[in-house]
């Protein structure tokens, strides 16, 4: 008999030649169920077995039928007992193949400080994302919701920036237009033009581009027209052209020095 002992519990075992021989010294500890090689576990001056008791005269027991150990698997056979120190009923169980048996481990929780940071950077991001259409888009958002209008301006001012006025020119048109020279002051001209915002919504005044005409329909002069040269007060400017509104136009051009004889006028946005 030699004497091995786990190296997990210290629980120590007797084994055989034979037993080490069979399975190349490989055991499970019937205490922990740790594995070890047993050859590498031996220990020396191993205790002699103790002298077995004189016989004694023993009364007739009725035969128990064997009780068998279960397979460790359902492929592999009974797995051997070893017999342990003292009256402990610890088993080594030998190694059913010379594979090592696959030792699962719990995981350790991952950690919720990495989550937590990423939520809390996507959050972020997206918040920055929706801030940054809101303030490209910002004249587009006051046209579809108008009730917004004054949250937004609200948020330019806070920003330094400003919140245009839709302008659609395919919605604004020029419905009349007079050249025509000043009865009282021969050396000026005077334009008067109606302008129509056709939309459901206020929109920014337009640009007038005038250009001066001979008899043969060639530019002589040309002259652009800012919305502050023909409306009043930076608040009407503000304000804009009312939806479904016309807007009279008289201006007062000096052009005595060109001979002209026609204009052409256009509105445009730039």
């Amino acid at each position: 008999m030699m004497l091995t002992r786990c190296p997990s519990c210290r629980t120590a075992f007797r084994v055989t030649p034979e037993q080490l021989k069979a399975r190349a010294g490989k055991v499970r500890c019937g205490q922990c169920n740790a594995t070890f090689n047993a050859l590498e576990a031996l220990e020396e001056g191993a205790p002699a077995m103790p002298p077995a008791p004189p016989a004694a005269e023993a009364t007739p027991l009725e035969e128990t039928p064997p009780q068998t150990t279960p397979a460790t698997s359902e492929d592999a056979p009974p797995p051997e007992t070893l017999a342990t120190e003292g009256n402990d009923a610890f088993v080594a169980e030998m190694w059913a193949d010379e594979t090592a048996t696959t030792i699962s481990f719990t995981k350790p929780p991952p950690a919720r400080w990495p989550i937590v940071a990423w939520s809390v950077g996507a959050l972020a991001l997206a918040l920055l994302l929706v801030a940054q259409a809101t303030y490209v888009f910002r004249m587009e958002l006051a046209l579809l919701q108008p009730d917004w209008r004054p949250t937004l301006v609200g948020w330019c001012v806070a920003l330094g920036c400003e919140l245009p006025l839709p302008h659609k020119p395919d919605l604004v048109g020029i419905e009349s237009s007079d050249l025509h020279p000043d009865p009282q002051a021969k050396d000026l001209l005077v334009l008067a033009a109606t302008i129509k915002n056709r939309a459901p919504y206020a929109q920014a005044y337009p640009h007038l581009e005038l250009t001066l005409t001979d008899t043969r329909d060639q530019a002589l002069a040309r002259r652009v027209i800012l919305p502050a040269d023909y409306v009043v007060g930076n608040d009407g400017l503000r304000a804009g052209l009312a939806q479904n509104a016309d807007l009279a136009v008289n201006l007062w051009l000096d052009a005595t020095s060109i001979p002209a004889t026609g204009y052409r006028l256009y509105l445009f946005y730039p």
